[in-house]
């Protein structure tokens, strides 16, 4: 996965971006990813300005474009729009000067993926749609909140130049060259870790061979997968919403 299979298309403004940032952190609250303290963030093409979901104590199946922190790369604020700041907001500008080339991260508290890094059993790819985990996941041992410039940049040392990286008896963090290529991997970086976790209960998990997972990593990652990923998802999550609040007629 070396280069973004959407990267011929439009740049998107910062208002569209907004808006995926709330549905990317929608769609992660449905599959139970993100939980109460997780948060994902998207860069604005271009510029140094960070788009980041709000903390603990927010709503995540209901958040809105208006809802959405704006930070710079250094970490000041520039737009506040209430509510709890996330308090791990290093995780994404540290990343996002680190990887110029990475537009959007996800910091999860998903069940397996975590349970693996707490039994300290490395992540590998069990099953088609997580072969792109073949380049590895390394592990950041420490399960430390992430609250100051040193803790962000030794995280960001650990996932290096990999698409994830386990932060051992916490959670993980998950990153990607668009929004949806993160939503792809953090999806099926958790829907690989319980299937990893099911497999090692009925007697042991068998990771893919190492041709075998290049082979179908490169079948599965392409743009037209992940607009139908994207799409499914955020209907769904747009119906759960539906189903609770009224949503605004711009949505």
């Amino acid at each position: 996965m070396q280069a973004s299979p959407t990267a011929a298309e439009p740049i998107e403004t910062e208002a569209e971006l907004r808006g995926k940032t709330a549905t990317m952190c929608m769609m992660l609250n449905l599959q139970g990813s993100i939980g109460m303290f997780g948060h994902v963030s998207i860069r604005v093409p271009d510029t140094d300005r960070i788009l980041l979901s709000p903390g603990a104590g927010s709503e995540k199946g209901a958040i809105r474009p208006e809802d959405v922190f704006v930070f710079d790369i250094h970490g000041e604020i520039l737009e506040h729009p209430g509510g709890e700041i996330p308090l791990e907001w290093r995780i994404h500008t540290q990343i996002h000067r680190d990887r110029p080339e990475i537009m959007s991260v996800t910091h999860l508290h998903a069940q397996h993926s975590t349970l693996l890094g707490i039994a300290g059993r490395p992540i590998v790819p069990v099953f088609l749609h997580g072969a792109f985990l073949h380049t590895g996941v390394p592990v950041w041992d420490d399960p430390r909140l992430v609250v100051n410039d040193a803790q962000a940049a030794s995280l960001s040392a650990a996932l290096g130049k990999n698409v994830a990286v386990q932060q051992r008896g916490h959670g993980s963090v998950v990153v990607g060259e668009s929004a949806e290529i993160a939503f792809f991997r953090s999806t099926f970086f958790e829907e690989n870790a319980r299937k990893q976790v099911e497999a090692e209960i009925l007697g042991g998990a068998l990771p893919l061979k190492p041709e075998e997972a290049a082979d179908c990593a490169r079948g599965t990652f392409n743009p037209r997968l992940l607009r139908l990923l994207w799409g499914y998802y955020e209907r769904k999550a747009r119906q759960a919403l539906a189903n609770n609040t009224p949503m605004p007629e711009s949505w």
